[in-house]
């Protein structure tokens, strides 16, 4: 849990990073589909993702900031995706910061849609983005491209 919460830390900005009994909790509530991604023998990576209804939840992804750009955030996203892909939800959604332009990038290329804007969501005032991908045929192409 520390090599999570280590990622954690340098992902998000102070006020953002869940603490470490969170992380737990969020674990071992959403176990059956949270993820882990290890390179060089460490934890670089991770996705919370919680089944809602008919819908995955993204709670939390991050990626240790020096591994980024390598395609780890995409493989973890895609966890959450194939549960769409494969049919066992209906529809995957998240937030998301409106200045995170990284993060956005990856959600639009994976075919997300804005739903809502969240005024002042974050606790320092700024406002986040609930996004949401139901396209199956979509989920699937993003996942299985190079």
């Amino acid at each position: 849990m520390e090599e999570i919460y280590e990622v954690e830390t340098k992902s998000f900005k102070p006020d953002d990073v869940y603490s470490i009994e969170l992380l737990k909790f969020l674990c071992a509530y959403c176990n059956d589909h949270s993820y882990v991604y290890v390179a060089d023998g460490k934890i670089i990576g991770y996705i919370i993702t919680c089944i809602e209804g008919g819908a995955a939840h993204v709670i939390s992804i991050a990626t240790d900031p020096q591994y980024r750009r390598r395609g780890v955030g995409k493989s973890l996203l895609c966890t959450a995706l194939n549960l769409l892909a494969k049919g066992e939800v209906q529809e995957v959604f998240l937030e998301v910061r409106v200045t995170n332009e990284a993060a956005l990038s990856l959600y639009r290329a994976a075919g997300f849609e804005l739903v809502e804007i969240l005024r002042n969501y974050y606790s320092d005032g700024e406002d986040g983005y609930r996004l949401r991908l139901r396209d199956r045929k979509r989920a699937k192409e993003f996942c299985y491209s190079k």
